[in-house]
């Protein structure tokens, strides 16, 4: 039922979800079955974890239109990508556009046993435009940036 609301939306967001449905694959593909040290270039220049420069505000309904999208199919199959292939995925939309962004991986330690998992670290992805958290802002609350792959325009 939920791809059938996709289809019904205007054809330029039509448009963006399968762009968005392609990304997620290619992501999905890499993170599954390539090392990351293969792929990682790919992701644009290691940048330490400051800010990029902030977006114009005509860019605004854009970003919210690639989170929608990304969002929306992730929810279609049932929250299938993982946060890195979601933020990898928005990377290379964005790219396509000319937009500078960075991709920010990040970890925290686990000060208990979350769900019987017994890791003691937890990771993260998330984009960011300028000062502005694209995907994956919500969970990245107590991450600290361990790397981060920034693009330019």
């Amino acid at each position: 039922m939920r791809a059938l609301t996709l289809l019904k939306q205007p054809r330029a967001r039509r448009q963006l979800v399968a762009e968005a449905l392609r990304e997620l694959l290619r992501a999905w593909w890499l993170v599954r079955f390539r090392e990351f040290r293969t792929y990682s270039s790919a992701l644009g220049e290691a940048h330490p974890a400051g800010f990029t420069t902030e977006f114009a505000h005509g860019e605004v309904a854009l970003l919210s239109d690639i989170r929608w999208a990304i969002d929306a199919i992730n929810r279609t199959v049932g929250g299938r990508f993982t946060c890195l292939m979601q933020a990898m995925a928005g990377k290379a939309m964005l790219n396509r556009r000319g937009m500078e962004n960075t991709l920010v991986l990040g970890a925290k330690l686990k000060r208990d046993k979350e769900d019987g998992d017994d890791a003691p670290m937890a990771a993260h992805a998330w984009l960011r435009v300028g000062r502005t958290v694209v995907l994956g802002g919500e969970a990245s609350v107590g991450y600290v940036p361990v790397a981060s792959y920034h693009s330019a325009k």
